[in-house]
């Protein structure tokens, strides 16, 4: 997915924390292994049956927008039911609940219920960022806590508009979160016993989760706040850099992708997109950017995804018609653009997107700069508002609504 590795900047350096503990098979957080969306799993069902991919099981899931991450023989999410967000272990097998275990309680909100962030899972342990302020750390076995801290009244902070979104990241021996507090808008806790490792910034949260990669010999977090994109020492939270990325409703949602030795970032709201360079000497320097209402690729809520040295996925602003889009990395051109294709979420794997619709249905696409071609649609979940991102792991594809959580078999015959 990535093309060469710069000399000063790699990619794999993304993998290092996992490299111990997850293998090919597994998801282990938001966006998958390397955290840009994509699966390194080949020998995939790209030609489907009249039917789509088989649905092995599809068991209760709940309200929600979180995505579903897989270790070993568990897969987990968080959902609302009733009056509470709950955190809940499946085995992959049957989708078996084998244990659930209260977050925080019920979320209510005009765009959509319950939680939105995706848990991350290193090893035995499971971290997990309510939606109302909770952090957690449970044993991914038993699912018994073995710490929680609350982000937001640990740093007097409080909660933004459509409920805290950034999916929680485990590098090295911290855990990154977006408490978006005065003097704490980005932090690290100690993912063994939840103290606080370090705390920096005074901006506001928005919806975006953070990345890592490695600069020079510094390791870098990068932020996606309401005041812009902002860059820590990963291991100190020293401030690095900082570059305004003002969106109006603090709506900066989409995951900064990196690839290489740069970053592309973008967002709604007539704001629009631009690739930046990462460098060791300051802020990013722009390789491109496209700016304003005829922006190339607005990413108002789905992100991106990198292949074959192009950018693909949804662009359109919150009311206006969802275009699917493939546009060169390298100059910000639009290479094709499937018009009116609707709001949706992707995965790519094996060289194709696999694409989650409102209308519940999963689209197969080949992810190439030569043309819009669709192999395969097939409706397989209920019609939902929004659509949570595909999940790939070990030849399986895990899907939810907001009933249903579905488990289906995508290997290759």
């Amino acid at each position: 997915m990535v093309g060469p590795l710069h000399r000063t900047l790699s990619i794999g350096t993304v993998l290092l924390g996992w490299a111990a503990l997850a293998t090919a098979a597994d998801w282990p957080q938001w966006m998958g292994p390397a955290r840009d969306g994509s699966s390194p799993e080949t020998g995939l069902l790209t030609t489907w049956p009249k039917d789509g991919p088989k649905v092995l099981w599809k068991v209760e899931g709940g309200g929600g927008y979180s995505s579903v991450v897989v270790s070993g023989k568990r897969a987990f999410t968080l959902v609302q039911r009733g009056d509470e967000e709950l955190v809940v272990c499946l085995d992959i097998a049957d989708g078996k609940e084998l244990w659930k275990v209260k977050a925080g309680p019920a979320y209510k909100n005009t765009f959509g219920d319950g939680p939105r962030a995706t848990p991350a899972v290193e090893g035995k342990r499971l971290y997990v960022q309510s939606v109302t302020g909770p952090l957690l750390c449970l044993d991914t076995e038993s699912g018994k806590e073995v710490w929680r801290q609350d982000i937001l009244k640990e740093f007097s902070g409080k909660n933004i508009q459509w409920g805290l979104s950034a999916s929680p990241l485990i590098e090295g021996d911290t855990v990154l979160v977006l408490p978006g507090a005065k003097g704490a808008g980005v932090a690290a806790y100690d993912k063994t016993n939840g103290k606080v490792a370090w705390k920096s910034s005074d901006d506001k949260a928005a919806y975006a989760s953070p990345v890592v990669v490695t600069v020079g010999q510094t390791r870098q977090a990068v932020f996606f706040t309401a005041a812009g994109l902002l860059g820590v020492d990963a291991k100190s939270g020293k401030d690095l850099w900082s570059m305004p990325w003002v969106t109006e409703y603090d709506v900066n949602i989409a995951t900064p992708l990196v690839i290489g030795d740069q970053i592309f970032v973008s967002s709604g709201e007539k704001v629009g997109c631009a690739m930046l360079k990462l460098t060791d000497k300051g802020k990013p320097t722009t390789v491109w950017e496209s700016k304003g209402i005829r922006s190339i690729m607005i990413s108002y809520w789905a992100n991106a995804v990198h292949h074959d040295k192009h950018l693909f996925g949804p662009a359109g602003e919150f009311e206006g018609p969802i275009t699917l889009r493939c546009v060169d990395a390298a100059k910000g051109k639009e290479a094709w653009s499937k018009e009116r294709f609707g709001l949706c979420s992707l995965t790519l794997a094996d060289g194709h997107l696999w694409i989650a619709t409102i209308k519940g249905e999963l689209v197969l696409v080949p992810a190439t700069p030569k043309g819009f071609e669709e192999k395969g649609r097939v409706k397989v979940m209920e019609e939902s508002k929004y659509a949570t991102v595909p999940t790939i792991a070990d030849k399986k594809m895990y899907l939810r609504d907001r009933k249903f959580i579905y488990c289906l078999d995508i290997a290759g015959k």
